[in-house]
């Protein structure tokens, strides 16, 4: 073993592995196993842990759980890391570091099988020059979707002045006003709305979709709609973009009714 393991850190991986083939010695087929991986021999690793589990595991379990979850995640085989995991939290206490390895697994096997999208990072200048200047759609949808990761102090001014720029989408300019809205920005600011500018409190207006008017808008049209599915989701779609092309304007006045009807027979 002596022998084994000063030629392992000499770096003779494959002569640890040569001479390692029929061992049923547990030290030494944790070397072999860790010769394979300094290989980057990833499957033949995996082979000898599960060929030689049962030796392994009495061994030392410890051990082996580290190296047979880090080789299964290497290869993102989360589904195997999920099995293996279930294996070993069936077997009888090994230790409490044990224990705090499994629990730490469980979390890290979800988090590499299910990574979170990172938000795209854009520099500011380039943020507050499309708000002020852009007339490339992608890109202002591009900015505009990317406004919630960064502080809205940092981008107010520009964005104030994107939403009474003529030449830019209407329904760009609204998402500018209901991000202050979702912000409950308390300030009166200017708008460009569909019946010219305006001046809007974002903190003193409901979000579009979130009204008791909307609601019951929506309550109407699938009633008028005498159970055509295809009508209720045509009409619905209808009234959504609707709303957002007159948002913050009040569209239902006194008559619901009269709107939801309008809605469906256009529908």
């Amino acid at each position: 073993m002596d022998n084994l393991q000063s030629l392992f850190d000499k770096r003779q991986y494959d002569l640890v592995i040569s001479l390692t083939k029929d061992s049923l010695d547990p030290k030494e087929i944790f070397l072999r196993i860790a010769s394979f991986t300094c290989l980057s021999k990833i499957d033949e690793a995996l082979d000898e842990v599960e060929k030689n589990a049962s030796i392994l595991e009495k061994a030392n379990p410890y051990q082996l759980m580290k190296i047979h979850f880090e080789l299964l995640l290497s290869k993102k085989l989360f589904d195997e890391a999920r099995l293996a995991l279930k294996h070993y939290e069936n077997l009888p206490y090994i230790s409490q570091e044990a224990e705090e390895l499994m629990r730490a697994m469980k979390d890290r096997i979800e988090e590499e099988a299910h990574p979170e999208t990172r938000p795209e990072f854009i520099p500011i200048d380039e943020v507050l020059e499309t708000l002020e200047k852009s007339n490339d759609l992608k890109e202002i949808s591009r900015v505009l979707f990317a406004l919630k990761n960064y502080n809205l102090n940092i981008y107010i001014d520009s964005l104030k002045k994107f939403m009474v720029r003529q030449e830019v989408h209407p329904n760009f300019r609204t998402y500018a006003l209901i991000l202050l809205v979702d912000n409950k920005y308390n300030e009166e600011i200017e708008f460009l709305s569909l019946n010219g500018y305006i001046k809007v409190n974002p903190a003193r207006i409901v979000p579009p979709f979130m009204s008791n008017e909307f609601n019951e808008v929506c309550r109407l049209i699938t009633e008028k709609s005498d159970k055509n599915m295809t009508v209720v989701e045509t009409a619905l779609h209808l009234f959504n973009c609707y709303v957002m092309d007159t948002y913050p304007l009040d569209i239902y006045g006194d008559d619901k009714v009269v709107l939801s009807q309008a809605i469906v027979d256009i529908a």
